[in-house]
């Protein structure tokens, strides 16, 4: 029976559509070894190797969740950034525009002396 090598997630400056493919990527193959999981639980192999088998099946789709949610994180800090530096630029832009479009009264009064 092999097993398949779980993949490293690098990249701390990974893109929001980066992080979703890796995601979708991670995500067939937690469902390959979930499959997996249970083809070796259903199978007729001798109960030592089965118990091995089943141990490192789950310890990689352990390791697999773990890199999923890791990145969905990541994914959910982005969103964030970007919220927050649109709201940032928002109100640098109104306050901004707020201060140049006012005239004040004196302005629009005609003074004589």
């Amino acid at each position: 029976m092999s097993v398949s090598a779980i993949s490293s997630s690098s990249g701390a400056a990974t893109s929001a559509s980066n992080v979703s493919s890796q995601i979708a990527k991670l995500k067939g193959q937690l469902k390959e070894l979930t499959q997996k999981l249970k083809d070796a639980a259903n199978s007729d192999m001798e109960a030592k190797l089965k118990e091995q088998t089943t141990k490192m099946l789950q310890t990689q789709i352990m390791a697999v969740q773990a890199q999923i949610q890791a990145l969905l994180q990541q994914q959910q800090q982005q969103v964030q950034q970007k919220a927050a530096g649109a709201t940032q630029s928002v109100q640098t832009g109104e306050g901004a525009t707020g201060r140049t479009s006012f005239s004040p009264l004196g302005g629009q009064v005609d003074t004589y002396a």
